[in-house]
């Protein structure tokens, strides 16, 4: 099988690339920028023997077109933003990852791609939602832009599957994290909190600390992904995550049982745009595929704390 992941050299990503290329029979097309090929470098891929790495622009469809043929499958993880970046410019969205994603669907069109698989955002798209349990039912009513743009192209896919016949799959998915991804970043509270730990740096933390949010740990995630992605499914959406929920100050204590140091805590005021409680259900995945997710909090903090530890 031919799958193309977009996105490719992310946290997801290479995760995900890494996991397909042990399948018997797949060969990857992993589609990304990759600056480090440019500088001559090596990269982790290099020792995958059915993984091609092709550099290439999102933004540019004879890139896309040309990574897309003979591709039965065609991963889409490509995001330029994250849900504080478009806030106060909501046009960032519109211009760059609404526009890119339908020219991605429309090239998918055209090369013929059987199925698409899109990483969309649990953690966003329900909004604030009265239920403890979100489930791939429950309304959408994001209240960001980077939202509102993850809502928008899980309904193009719908379009692109009733006009044009390709299949779609989209994964509803809650705060990833583990090792591989950037402390250095702006994303994902558990790498951007281990980094001031690891400088002893103040933690910023939005009200109380106790906002609700589900994790899930990589692996977990790639176990769930690997089960379903080339499956004919029941459903065309499903949440993943851990299925349970942890606030912030949770993440603080699994942190501080890594390590003795004990920054100093700022609370600030919670942005409008941050969403109180968000636990997925994931009921809908556990009965059709019968994978469930692990690692605790605790353990995979631990793992994460451990690899940064080593890399820093």
């Amino acid at each position: 099988m031919r799958i193309a992941v977009f996105g490719a050299d992310g946290f997801l990503g290479r995760h995900l690339v890494a996991r397909l290329s042990e399948v018997t029979g797949n060969e990857i097309i992993a589609f990304d920028r990759f600056n480090s090929l440019a500088r001559g470098e090596m990269h982790a891929f290099d020792k995958l023997g059915n993984v091609k790495q092709l550099a290439g622009d999102f933004f540019n469809r004879d890139d896309v077109h040309y990574a897309l043929e003979g591709v039965d499958i065609a991963f889409h993880l490509v995001s330029t933003t994250n849900p504080a970046v478009s806030l106060h410019d909501p046009l960032i969205e519109v211009d760059t990852n609404i526009r890119a994603s339908v020219e991605f669907l429309l090239s998918c069109k055209n090369a013929s791609v059987g199925k698409v698989v899109h990483f969309s955002s649990g953690g966003t798209v329900y909004g604030n939602v009265s239920s403890k349990s979100i489930k791939e039912t429950s309304p959408l009513e994001p209240i960001s832009p980077y939202a509102i743009a993850k809502v928008t192209i899980e309904n193009f896919l719908r379009y692109f599957h009733e006009a044009h016949g390709i299949e779609y799959l989209v994964y509803r998915i809650a705060n990833p994290y583990g090792p591989g991804q950037n402390i250095h970043g702006k994303q994902g509270v558990i790498p951007i909190f281990m980094k001031r730990y690891l400088e002893n740096e103040p933690i910023d933390i939005y009200g109380t600390g106790e906002m609700v949010r589900d994790y899930i740990y990589i692996d977990d995630l790639m176990n769930m992904i690997l089960a379903s992605y080339n499956q004919q499914t029941a459903y065309s959406i499903y949440n993943l995550g851990s299925g349970e929920g942890h606030t912030i100050l949770d993440i603080i204590d699994a942190i501080e049982k890594c390590t003795p140091v004990r920054p100093v805590k700022n609370h600030l005021p919670v942005p409008l745009s941050f969403v109180e409680h968000n636990v997925l259900n994931i009921e809908r995945f556990n009965t059709e595929f019968g994978v469930q997710p692990k690692t605790t909090l605790k353990e995979g903090t631990k793992k994460m704390w451990e690899y940064v530890s080593y890399v820093s």
